[in-house]
């Protein structure tokens, strides 16, 4: 130990100042030990240069006497004396340079995203268990989940991870989060699964910590060479490295589109072709058109793809599992609810309306379940959403909702608006195609294609094929489009929406002078405006019951539906028999009927 009269102590590599009102400890590795007692004057005294200051023996002993008392020359000159022994004891590995650059909140665990989402023990089981067998195929490289919002995604890998982790097979995890300052940055992804596979991996740990050593600058190297040289190269190196797993959740989140293509792009360039790597790669993403493009390439010839289905049985146990737990945690207010609660009808209302998707569910019981309120109270409010419309229980929701669609490009809005009166408003949404809303609309099918392109999330749509029908994923997607306050700009409920519908159908009945005809098969029933059973010769119109009826041996007919030739312009030559404006087409379509 050295003591100076000012009462600077140095000691077993902690710092201490007693001087005046400073009260200062810096805590460094240890610089002077025993050993140092055992060396000689002269070690001594080059040991003290380093204080930049004077030495004098008195009384056998050798004391420093500093040129300046004051702290913050003893602060300085406490980090002179430190630095370079300090270096000389411990010198920073890769992984040390590498941790700057490493996001430790998109990892599965992580305290940002805590409570993870998890799926509930009695569900997801079959799912679950596909997946565990096929990340077991030995052929397997790369597996694709994709499924659209809501589906309970996250949830999954989530669970995924903690059983990989239990079975020691987990090699690193991403959670990708739209938005977040770190977890949406898709350039870190590969440096931070590298960082993870050192520490789930020992025999990593060095390959990896030596690739950075060498190359500092590979922490800012494009996304392929971090996959190359701090995954792909270090599991070369390291014979006897375990099988290990690595998760990517979210892709669809990471900030760019180029980004998502060039991660996949490089996984598809190193780990398809080299099935001697121990790394297997799961990718959890909804099924938008930039990932799927991708996904269709040579690369990718032995992708597994799984689609993460609609469960109603799985979402009907979570909520009676969940409404169970809330009855008797708030047994304050539930004391007099006699059990089951709810009762099977509205739990079926419920399940109706989650279309087999988690989100839903989830909401239902995040808001049933408020500790300041009733969970009676509650429930029905869900029951009678529009009602209240001072309450928002489906918030976070309709927020999901008017994210996907604001993917759609402003220019696009009205077309937007257009496209989903017709599929949400009249009865012809069960049958309407690609090919049938663009002659409706006057468009081309490549309109409506690009315009719900971004879409694949709320719609089921085959964009390769006009014929197919498109159909909404979710049943509350209608309840969301239809309430002013939850969808604000995207609302299609109010009247001019639905006269809008109606124009749009009786331009088509209108024409019937034109070419290129093709049918359009006629709903079972009549509700959209300014359509009557009575004039319609497709032969089924509703009972008093309100289901359709048909009488025996009279079977749909298909309506023509033709589009008008366009000119150079784009736009329909009005001639006979030509695409008039709605009033024109009504007073032709009442003519007919006099007729």
């Amino acid at each position: 130990m050295f003591n100076n009269s000012a009462g600077f102590q140095f000691n077993g590599g902690s710092f201490y100042s007693v001087a005046g009102d400073v009260n200062l400890r810096v805590d460094a590795p240890p610089v002077a030990s025993s050993a140092l007692e055992a060396r000689s004057i002269g070690d001594r005294e080059s040991l003290n240069q380093g204080f930049n200051g004077n030495t004098q023996q008195r009384d056998g002993q050798r004391r420093f006497l500093p040129r300046d008392t004051s702290a913050r020359a003893r602060l300085q000159e406490m980090v002179h004396i430190s630095t370079p022994n300090v270096n000389h004891i411990y010198q920073a590995t890769g992984l040390d340079t590498l941790h700057p650059h490493v996001a430790l909140e998109a990892i599965y665990d992580s305290a940002e995203s805590f409570p993870q989402p998890r799926c509930h023990p009695e569900t997801r089981i079959d799912l679950l268990n596909d997946l565990l067998h096929r990340l077991d195929d030995p052929d397997t490289r790369v597996v694709w989940l994709h499924g659209p919002a809501g589906a309970g995604k996250s949830a999954v890998m989530q669970t995924l991870s903690q059983r990989l982790e239990d079975a020691g097979r987990l090699g690193g995890s991403y959670f990708f989060k739209r938005g977040h300052s770190t977890r949406s940055n898709g350039r870190v992804l590969f440096a931070t699964l590298a960082y993870q596979l050192a520490i789930f991996e020992t025999s990593l740990k060095s390959p990896i910590s030596s690739m950075v050593e060498a190359n500092p600058t590979l922490v800012s190297a494009s996304i392929a060479s971090q996959l190359q040289d701090l995954i792909t190269e270090p599991c070369r190196l390291a014979p006897g490295c375990g099988r290990r797993i690595l998760l990517i959740d979210g892709l669809d989140e990471c900030d760019g589109l180029r980004v998502q293509q060039e991660i996949l792009r490089s996984i598809g360039d190193i780990f398809c072709p080299h099935h001697a790597l121990p790394i297997k790669i799961i990718i959890a993403s909804r099924p938008e058109p930039e990932i799927r493009e991708i996904f269709d390439n040579p690369a990718f010839s032995d992708l597994d793809i799984i689609n993460i289905e609609q469960s109603l049985a799985d979402v009907y146990t979570f909520l009676r599992r969940e409404f169970a737990r809330i009855h008797e945690e708030h047994h304050s207010t539930m004391s007099s609810i006699p059990l089951p609660w709810p009762s099977d009808d509205v739990l079926s209302y419920l399940v109706h309306k989650s279309s087999g998707y988690f989100i839903y569910a989830d909401t239902v019981i995040k808001f049933v379940d408020d500790k300041y309120f009733r969970p009676t109270e509650q429930l029905e409010i869900i029951r009678n959403v529009t009602s209240n419309k001072d309450i928002s229980p489906f918030e976070s929701l309709d927020q999901l909702y008017i994210q996907i669609l604001s993917q759609v490009p402003i220019r696009y809005r009205s077309r937007l608006l257009a496209i989903l009166s017709l599929l949400f408003i009249s009865d012809w949404r069960e049958y309407l195609t690609v090919s049938h809303i663009a002659q409706l609309l006057d468009l081309e099918a490549g309109d409506i294609r690009l315009t719900m392109r971004g879409l694949h999330s709320v719609f089921d749509i085959d964009i390769n094929n006009d014929s197919n029908s498109i159909t909404p994923r979710h049943a509350s997607f209608r309840d969301f489009l239809h309430s002013q306050e939850r969808s604000v700009d995207f609302y299609i409920g109010g009247p001019s929406h639905r006269v809008d519908a109606a124009r749009a159908m009786l331009r088509v009945l209108c024409c019937k002078d034109l070419p290129d005809e093709t049918p359009l098969r006629a709903p079972n029933n009549h509700r959209c405006p300014s359509w009557h059973p009575s004039t319609s010769r497709l032969g089924t119109w509703n009972t008093p019951s309100g289901r359709p009826a048909r009488p025996a041996g009279v079977h749909p007919t298909p309506l023509p539906v033709r589009c008008p030739q366009r000119t150079p312009t784009g736009k329909a030559p009005h001639r006979s028999g030509a695409l008039a404006p709605a009033e024109t087409c009504t007073s032709r379509a009442v003519a007919r009927r006099k007729e």
